[in-house]
């Protein structure tokens, strides 16, 4: 590793973690108002919930795309190039007069997340190796609910000014592209031939079969996790007496609440299985989404969304690194591409996913019955690694037989 500018290097990958986090869920306290704004338009409610979640659906898209373009013209130049993008597209909103043309501006800033999330969490695996990655991957995190602490809580004080001011705080991301600049340098191609050194490289269960059992993890999990940034400002909305602020803060809280388990996410992994951390995501998870759906003050919700938090604080580190551990290291772009596609798209449907919950029951049993789905896959997970170590003694004393035929 070039060790000139490594503070420097760190730095970047950090801060441009925030920029991922802040894409979506920084205008989240302004939805209420964005959608009286454009009232007058049919649909404008389900419209105004889109300007969130539709950056997801394009880094869905795009994710394999960029993931590719990593591997094939190189890190450094795929990274620049969305921070860029990331400033024109994420800033459309302080100008744009339409619905439709924030939209569009929208999709643009989805394009830019998925390029800077794919090359970032890449550029983790290339850099770092063994604990020092989980420990690394869990900075990132905790870094990531650090900065959305502070973009999420300026767009609910910024949102209360004016609902579309929140958008100037993309303009950030050329803060970053400086940094990278100086920083940023490619992996060796040598490098990226060699094979990982971790502990948890598969040796059983083929890789393309962990990769699906993650992304799907992935997507379920997004779709749970966006529940937070997307329902919750209509929820607290209907309260009385809460401000535009006061949604920020509370959506904040599950970034504040995840720094403390993102820090420790490696002393974590030393100890559990990557599907046993799933089965104590979920579980915790539950509790928090419990306790929302049985909320009937703005305090019980902060608590309810700052267990959650715990939880989600392990999530993204441990399906990063699950994916990053078992993907070679000259295909990692693309692998970790296929994985953001998973988490993208889960963001951009979950309102679409809950909808039907909502419809038949309500938007808080919505939180409790996802809890009780939660709950049932903790127990899966819980058992998994179980059920996975009895299938491999199983296998090894059968070619054991055969070799002793």
């Amino acid at each position: 590793m070039d060790n000139k500018y490594e503070g420097l290097r760190r730095a970047t990958l950090l801060i441009a973690s925030t920029l991922t986090v802040m894409a979506g869920a920084i205008i989240a306290p302004a939805l209420p108002q964005i959608s009286k704004e454009f009232s007058h338009i049919q649909g404008a409610e389900l419209l105004s919930r889109l300007v969130l979640t539709l950056p997801a659906l394009f880094m869905a898209i795009l994710a394999p795309l960029a993931g590719f373009f990593i591997d094939r013209s190189g890190r450094k130049t795929v990274l620049l190039i969305s921070l860029i993008l990331y400033a024109i597209a994420g800033t459309s909103g302080l100008y744009l007069n339409s619905l439709e043309a924030i939209l569009v501006g929208r999709a643009f800033l989805g394009i830019a997340v998925g390029g800077l999330i794919t090359t970032v969490i890449t550029l983790i695996g290339d850099y770092f190796e063994g604990d020092q990655r989980s420990r690394f991957v869990g900075i990132q995190a905790a870094f990531a609910g650090m900065g959305g602490l502070v973009f999420i809580s300026s767009g609910g004080v910024l949102a209360d000014i004016h609902w579309r001011l929140p958008f100037a705080i993309y303009v950030t991301s050329l803060i970053v592209w400086v940094m990278a600049i100086i920083s940023i340098y490619e992996p060796l191609k040598a490098t990226l031939k060699s094979t990982d050194s971790h502990d948890d490289k598969p040796s059983v269960v083929k890789m393309p079969s962990v990769a699906f059992l993650i992304c799907g993890v992935a997507l379920f999990s997004a779709i749970v996790f966006y529940m937070i940034p997307v329902q919750m400002p209509f929820m607290l909305n209907a309260m009385e007496g809460i401000s535009n602020t006061e949604i920020g803060f509370a959506i904040a809280f599950v970034n504040v609440a995840s720094v403390t388990t993102s820090l420790n996410y490696g002393k974590v992994k030393r100890r559990l299985s990557f599907e046993a951390i799933m089965g104590v995501v979920y579980l915790t998870v539950f509790t928090g989404f419990f306790i929302i759906s049985r909320s009937e003050s703005y305090i019980m919700m902060i608590v309810g969304i700052a267990i959650s938090g715990l939880g989600f604080g392990l999530m993204m580190p441990n399906i990063n690194l699950w994916m990053i551990s078992v993907a070679p290291p000259s295909l990692r772009g693309r692998m970790v591409g296929y994985l953001n596609t998973a988490l993208f798209f889960g963001m951009f449907i979950s309102p679409v996913a809950i909808q039907p919950l909502i419809a038949i029951s309500s938007l808080y049993n919505s939180f409790f019955l996802i809890g009780l789905i939660m709950l049932i896959f903790a127990a899966m997970f819980f058992t998994l690694p179980q059920i996975v170590k009895k299938r491999d003694v199983s296998r090894i004393n059968d070619l054991n037989g055969a070799d002793d035929i």
